[in-house]
């Protein structure tokens, strides 16, 4: 395989009247683009420029790149665009991807040439085409916001390897060879000391192995293994790729969560990624500050609403931070007794398996990543839901049953979704958004709700139960000797009496949400709230809270 980095500098234009421009003349190589702007890709509009900071709409990227030759297959990965994009190269249509978050490739074999090649990707951020997430919980950057690539592929080749090693010693390797000769090929595995060769492989790979004296991955201990994979032919490598794996294993056993064969308490926090500098574009001294005071934390399990980086995960891996997984299955909340629903159509049942697919695809080598996230805060009441998240769940079982599932319900209602999944997971905000409105100073903290709720959910489920959310909105600076609502006070109090209550139920894992304040237009405009959601332990620019001091000490006796 060898790969054409198109990350760098591109062409910019806004199309602020895409319903006159329906023939995509932007995607012509002989566009004039003397009036475009010069930008970087990864990158979001929003922060190019002042004047495209709240825009929402429809941008043109474009970039001419060069080849020396041409290979039998070619595609293009992004690591994320957000939301819809069409795909062009030399003036002919590649494709077309829905969704903000995840990585996904365009197949442009026969499209791409030697010598000049020219690539537009036209990019529609507006709201009301946004499928998922249904609606906007996160501000609603637009761009190309994940790195671009080219890959060129001979006429055999490795493809949709999946490596895992088990917390025994065990590591596996699956995958497919791709190619249009009928003949058989070698397949080598190169594991530190330790080589593995499997003769006579035409198309299906599956193999595994013992590893002697492999040492453990965990939060404690990361330990990770370069594994190489070679596709070998008349024994000569065509084809190679290399991985970072981890020896590690995550299952459940009643009401527990089993890591390695010991029971395990999940030290998390909520992560939704946004930054005063980058905004979504995840460059990596932003998440590594980031992660230095999350380990500080003691938190050894990080969960999202979206996915991360390829690189982001790598660090993951490196630093033992467990990760929960989510694609923006996210308050979809039909009537309770409404029909013919968005889970019930097919097209967007589709992208939701998409999504997924897309989501596993490009995680599952990562030994960071523990848990799969089917939803979050959804009407699982209304009776078109369970069918719906049937399936996702099931493509989530196909690709990887080596992760668990979950599922964060609102306040606990989960529903037949319990069934689904291995760990129950409650979003709950009781003693804040429950007092908000009530104008009181020096509120006292009442979580009784909380405690009736843990009582039913321990009574009906032998299954493990998080706390996928709680929190209280806490101003940085605002300290308040009575405990007042917003302030840093309060938020600490509430989390010391919260944990309180999840020592006396059989709590497995907890993640106050989250570990940084982020912008949040879903927000009403008030005395407070400015446009931005203050729930974060640490503020937008990244300087912990007295929350931050509480919970760290918090965790450090668990």
């Amino acid at each position: 395989m060898k790969v054409i980095e198109l990350s760098g500098i591109w062409d910019f234009v806004v199309d602020l009247d895409p319903k006159y421009h329906t023939t995509p003349f932007y995607a012509s190589p002989k566009c004039d683009r003397s009036n475009w702007e010069k930008v970087v890709v990864p990158g979001v509009w929003n922060l190019y420029k002042e004047r495209y900071a709240i825009y929402e709409g429809v941008c043109w990227y474009a970039k001419t790149f060069y080849l020396d030759d041409v290979q039998e297959k070619a595609i293009l990965r992004f690591g994320g665009v957000n939301y819809r994009c069409d795909v062009y190269l030399n003036g002919e249509k590649a494709g077309t991807h829905e969704g903000g978050y995840t990585e996904f490739v365009i197949d442009v074999t026969g499209l791409v040439k030697k010598g000049e090649n020219y690539l537009a990707v036209k990019v529609d951020n507006r709201s009301l085409i946004m499928r998922m997430p249904a609606v906007l919980g996160w501000f609603n950057y637009g761009g190309i916001h994940r790195d671009v690539r080219l890959e060129l592929y001979g006429n055999t080749y490795l493809s949709e390897l999946f490596v895992s090693g088990s917390y025994q010693g065990t590591i596996s390797v699956k995958g497919r060879v791709e190619t249009k000769k009928k003949r058989s090929y070698d397949v080598e595995i190169e594991i530190g000391e330790v080589k593995k060769k499997i003769e006579d492989i035409r198309d299906i790979i599956e193999i595994s192995f013992e590893v002697p004296d492999a040492k453990v991955w965990s939060p404690e201990e990361p330990n990770l293994y370069h594994t190489k994979i070679k596709l070998l032919l008349d024994n000569k490598p065509i084809d190679e790729r290399e991985v970072l794996i981890g020896f590690r294993s995550i299952k459940t056993e009643g009401r527990d969560i089993i890591f390695n064969g010991k029971k395990r308490y999940l030290k998390g926090v909520c992560y939704l990624y946004d930054s005063p500098v980058y905004g979504l574009v995840m460059k990596r001294e932003q998440y590594l500050k980031d992660l230095t005071l999350i380990k500080e934390l003691g938190v050894d399990i990080i969960r999202s609403h979206f996915p991360f980086t390829d690189e982001f995960l790598t660090e993951c891996d490196k630093q033992g931070i467990m990760v929960w997984l989510e694609v923006p299955i996210y308050c979809i909340y039909p009537g309770k007794d409404e029909k013919n629903t968005v889970f019930s159509d097919s097209g967007f049942k589709s992208l939701a398996l998409s999504m997924m697919e897309e989501m596993i695809r490009q995680s599952r080598n990562h030994p960071s990543v523990v848990i799969y996230g089917i939803g979050n805060e959804c009407n699982v009441e209304n009776p078109e839901a369970e069918g719906f998240f049937r399936d996702v769940a099931g493509i989530a079982r196909k690709m990887d049953s080596s992760r668990l599932l979950s599922y964060a319900s609102l306040y606990g209602e989960v529903g037949p979704l319990a069934d689904i999944v291995d760990v129950i997971g409650m979003n709950e905000y009781w003693g804040w958004y429950d007092v908000i409105d009530t104008g009181e100073k020096g509120q006292s903290i009442n979580l009784d709700k909380l405690k009736d709720k843990l009582k039913g959910l321990t009574l009906r489920y032998e299954k493990p139960i998080v706390i996928s959310e709680f929190a209280a909105d806490a101003i940085l600076g605002y300290i308040s000797e009575g405990c007042e609502l917003w302030s840093e006070d309060y938020y600490s109090g509430f989390l010391e009496e919260s944990f309180d209550i999840f020592r006396e139920y059989p709590v497995c894992g907890t993640f106050p949400f989250c570990f940084n304040d982020y912008k949040d237009p879903s927000k009403y405009i008030n005395r407070y709230w400015n446009g931005m959601n203050y729930k974060g332990l640490v503020s937008y620019n990244r300087v912990p809270k007295k929350p931050y001091y509480t919970l760290k000490d918090i965790y450090k006796k668990i």
